[in-house]
């Protein structure tokens, strides 16, 4: 369903610092969806801690036209940055489930990206729906708790493709971070760990997140994808694929994406805008 494989999906958010400033050119990205809205979203908050400011660019006009319907331009400017998007475009179709990047940062936050998925999934199979609700609830609590740093997040349902994409980012600690107490060694160790349920916190209602996102996405058809640091995996049905990012993401980021019912519209859609 996507069209460049994860790694190459991930290292177009790869950053090089000039000017004291935060560099990124996405000239080279040909898809542009939620995942990445999140991730520029977390680098620009990153560049602001660090004490540096984000300069954004290089988006084809559709897709900047896509990215600042979708808030991007508005987050980069909160944390100081400055980018090339379209400053004033009209508002998103509101007929499409979707949720801007949006900051997530508290208990409110996670309950509006987990209602969105269970909306639009529940028509599809309303026990699956539940699950993966109470999933995306605990994913979302743990950017709150165990990142450091405020998270950010998006949803949107992709037309063209028929699925609904959701996805969380934060530029924070990173799971390495969060599971070197729990033996993670690198990288890998860490996001095959989180994958396998293991949390900072042992006992009963911590770590079942991301497993239980994992179970059923894959039962949905469809696929997640974990990244931190230089690993980034995926899993579905079929198991999980693993992959190096030679510039590796300050913190972790999560996607999850499903075919979804009634998704098909016939006129055109936010993700054509923004291929």
């Amino acid at each position: 369903m996507t069209r460049q494989k994860p790694a190459s999906r991930l290292q177009s958010l790869a950053v090089r610092v000039a000017d004291g400033n935060f560099v990124l050119d996405l000239s080279g990205l040909s898809w542009l969806d939620p995942l990445h809205l999140v991730g520029v979203a977390s680098i620009a908050q990153l560049a602001a801690a660090r004490g540096f400011r984000l300069r954004l660019s290089g988006l084809r006009a559709n897709q900047a036209g896509y990215a600042s319907r979708m808030h991007l331009g508005a987050i980069v400017e909160h944390f100081g940055g400055s980018h090339d998007l379209p400053v004033k475009e009209r508002e998103l179709d509101r007929s499409d489930s979707l949720l801007e990047v949006t900051e997530l940062a508290t208990g409110g936050d996670v309950r509006k990206l987990s209602a969105l998925v269970y909306d639009r999934v529940a028509g599809h199979d309303a026990e699956i729906a539940h699950a993966l609700h109470t999933a995306l609830a605990e994913i979302g609590a743990n950017v709150c708790e165990h990142s450091g740093t405020v998270g950010f997040m998006a949803a949107q349902t992709l037309p063209s493709q028929g699925v609904l994409r959701f996805a969380v980012a934060d530029a924070g600690v990173g799971l390495l971070g969060t599971l070197a107490s729990q033996g993670a060694e690198d990288d890998r160790m860490a996001v095959t760990m989180a994958l396998s349920g293991t949390s900072r916190k042992e006992g009963p209602g911590h770590g079942t997140g991301l497993p239980t996102a994992v179970t059923v996405v894959s039962r949905l058809g469809g696929q997640v994808l974990l990244a931190s640091g230089s690993e980034v995996t995926t899993a579905n049905a079929r198991g999980r694929r693993h992959a190096e990012l030679s510039s590796g993401f300050v913190g972790t980021m999560f996607e999850g994406w499903v075919p979804v019912t009634g998704a098909r519209h016939s006129s055109p859609t936010l993700y054509d805008w923004a291929r």
